[in-house]
């Protein structure tokens, strides 16, 4: 099959919408830079160039242990730009975690945030003979990788060919059976879901997403959308009930992802009604169960906007939709429900 013909997967999507999307603006840290698509199309190039530098190539296992920064998306871009494989490590798991997921997916690179994790890093590396180190930041553990990627002029994105089966990411379960186990996920997954996310999912139609969940796992999956939704995406470092609060009424955020958790949190927060939420039109949430008093009660303090994803480590947030309108308040069953099978996937109960 020639080139122009061969089937594309996220990496191509990716690359069009950055190669494409000029000067709108699309990236903000809170407290921190604002990004265009062209300036976080130019970084993830760089961040391509640093990679291969280091001999990332297709295949190649890269693991990231960050705080929310800008630096996590460019290498989690850059990282599927070459094909290589994607190991999140999440920020609050334990140093044998860690560990083992290293060891056990056969991790080559570390990339960690220097200012935060330079002590896990030089436990990691200690653990795993041959492990690649590099920095955010100047560390003695390896080399800079900003330094490094700055040193490179920034060029258009080129996709690599990839087939649906290649492996992009190793994620790991959560380990309550026993050590962690991988779940490799693949291309044509990765594609599926993206697909779902935007067919599926009820957007604002123009998202001015807030995310709070690590970039480096379920925060990240805001990016695509923002960037094909022609939307902005702003990031805090981490969840803090007023911080979030007083980010949706201070830049009318009208599209969230949180954990059941979290919601609880905002609702029981004494300072809740200090705060105008009425901008959001979407509220996304999944990844546990959610008590149906506690959403009754969400809904009625926030609004009809509550939209649930439900899905597995093997088919992420993509098996089954409750949408705004499936949420009966004066039902408890109904918001018992994690909704209706996606009609991408086939459901069976066995």
């Amino acid at each position: 099959m020639d080139d122009l013909h061969r089937p594309l997967y996220t990496a191509d999507v990716l690359a069009n919408a950055l190669n494409n999307g000029g000067t709108t603006p699309l990236f903000h840290l809170q407290n921190g830079p604002s990004l265009s698509v062209d300036e976080v199309r130019d970084a993830t190039s760089q961040y391509v160039q640093a990679l291969v530098s280091l001999g990332v190539g297709q295949g190649t296992r890269v693991a990231l242990i960050s705080p929310n920064r800008p630096e996590c998306l460019f290498v989690t871009s850059a990282v599927q730009m070459l094909a290589a494989v994607y190991v999140p490590l999440h920020p609050l798991s334990a140093l044998p975690d860690h560990r083992h997921v290293i060891s056990d997916a056969e991790v080559e690179v570390l990339i960690f945030d220097v200012a935060r994790f330079s002590e896990r890093a030089a436990e990691l590396a200690a653990a795993v003979p041959g492990l690649k180190l590099m920095g955010f930041g100047e560390s003695e553990l390896g080399s800079d990788i900003f330094k490094l990627a700055a040193g490179f002029k920034p060029k258009m994105l080129e996709p690599p060919i990839v087939g649906p089966h290649d492996i992009m990411r190793m994620g790991y379960s959560g380990g309550t059976t026993g050590k962690p186990k991988a779940i490799p996920s693949c291309q044509r997954t990765a594609l599926v879901t993206l697909q779902i996310m935007m067919t599926d999912w009820e957007w604002p139609n123009r998202p001015n997403i807030l995310s709070c969940a690590p970039l480096s796992h379920a925060g990240g999956a805001m990016f695509m959308p923002a960037i094909l939704k022609g939307g902005s995406l702003l990031v805090q470092p981490g969840f803090d009930p007023v911080a979030v609060m007083a980010a949706i009424q201070e830049h009318r955020i009208n599209c969230i992802m949180l954990v059941p958790t979290m919601i609880y949190a905002l609702l029981d927060h004494p300072r809740f009604d200090e705060f105008d939420l009425s901008s959001l039109e979407t509220v996304f949430y999944g990844a546990s169960s959610i008590s149906p008093a506690r959403l009754k009660e969400a809904i009625e303090r926030i609004g009809p906007v509550f939209s649930q994803f439900y899905g597995q480590a093997e088919a992420p947030m993509a098996i089954s939709i409750l949408r705004k309108a499936d949420h009966d308040v004066n039902n408890m069953q109904r918001l018992a429900s994690c909704g209706r099978p996606s009609p991408w996937v086939n459901v069976q109960l066995q």
